[in-house]
């Protein structure tokens, strides 16, 4: 039996999917029953990585835990520090009283000591508690994950076709632009990669990178637009020019109109919004993150374990392509 928190979230799911179609045994933990039915031979736990009472019996005979438990931005009680260091700490002392022989950790890639975010400070903290505890462990660090069901290429997306495109009037802020470099990686990938190393005693007590080649937030916004069928316009000026330009783009220019907006203005507008909005579109950590960029080195996972990312616009092609006859795929 192999035990994936998380199970019913986006990458939780295909890691289960991934350990299934290997003939495994897998119970999927999760706080709420799954909206879809789950891949053939995983079974659903409740759980909560919070509520430490919840994990031993779900725990009990596991073979490997595969901790994916993880949020991008706080909600209410949900914190960082809450969720990721808290919520890590319970698993390990549950794993440790069951004696699981095997325990996999998703942290994240830019995750270092002295990280300017708070997502990546509470990530680092959950490391070290995986380092100490005497588990037999690999931690993996995955750049932006994308895919069908993912929060950031489809939110894209979502703002380049109606009904909020028509809100919008086909006008689409990118932060940063060419400034931010990100490393997407598809979610297949990230949980095959995790699935192999199930097999590999040498992958125990090393951290692995799992990224993709590096790509300004431009051109994934680019690519994704290509990808959905779209013709789009990048505009490359201040916003005050930009501003100007709105009537002679609205009426001349090729929709989408993507156009970046500079992260300081990105940060300003992110500490109000956070003040104002319960679930805000973009916060102040984020901001931090795309500040620093992202940078990895999937050389030692592509060796142990065979990964090889797909090449982004293939990628995000397979579930933001146009169905047949010309109508965008609306699945995503």
């Amino acid at each position: 039996m192999i035990v994936v928190t998380g199970g019913t979230g986006f990458v939780g799911r295909e890691i289960c999917r991934g350990l299934a179609s290997e003939g495994l045994s897998v119970r999927a933990l999760a706080r709420t029953p799954p909206k879809q039915p789950l891949p053939v031979g995983v079974e659903f736990f409740p759980g909560d990585v919070t509520q430490p009472d919840t994990l031993r019996m779900a725990f009990r005979g596991a073979k490997a835990v595969i901790h994916t438990v993880g949020i991008i931005q706080e909600l209410g009680a949900q914190t960082f520090e809450q969720i990721h260091v808290q919520g890590t700490a319970h698993v390990i002392a549950a794993a440790q009283s069951a004696h699981v022989p095997r325990y996999l950790h998703l942290s994240a890639l830019g995750t270092r000591p002295g990280a300017a975010s708070r997502y990546h400070q509470t990530k680092w903290t959950a490391e070290e508690l995986v380092r100490s505890s005497g588990l037999a462990h690999t931690i993996f660090r995955p750049s932006l994950i994308y895919g069908k069901g993912d929060a950031f290429t489809n939110q894209l997306a979502s703002l380049m076709r109606p009904p909020l495109s028509w809100l919008s009037g086909g006008f689409v802020p990118i932060p940063g632009g060419e400034e931010v470099i990100l490393q997407p990686v598809a979610v297949g990938e990230v949980a095959e990669a995790v699935v192999r190393s199930l097999g590999q005693m040498v992958a125990l007590g090393n951290t692995f990178d799992l990224c993709g080649q590096p790509v300004s937030l431009k051109d994934l916004s680019l690519a994704i637009a290509d990808c959905m069928g779209r013709k789009p316009t990048w505009v490359e000026q201040p916003p005050d020019v930009i501003l100007g330009m709105i009537p002679w783009l609205w009426l001349k220019a090729s929709k989408p109109v993507l156009f970046p907006v500079p992260l300081k203005l990105c940060r300003i507008a992110a500490a109000v919004v956070e003040r104002i909005l319960p679930h805000p579109p973009l916060t102040t950590d984020q901001v931090t993150m795309l500040e620093e960029g992202q940078c990895g080195d999937a050389a030692p996972a592509e060796n142990l374990f065979g990964f090889h990312p797909v090449a982004l616009r293939e990628g995000l092609a397979s579930y933001l392509a146009p169905r047949a006859g010309g109508r965008e795929d609306r699945r995503a």
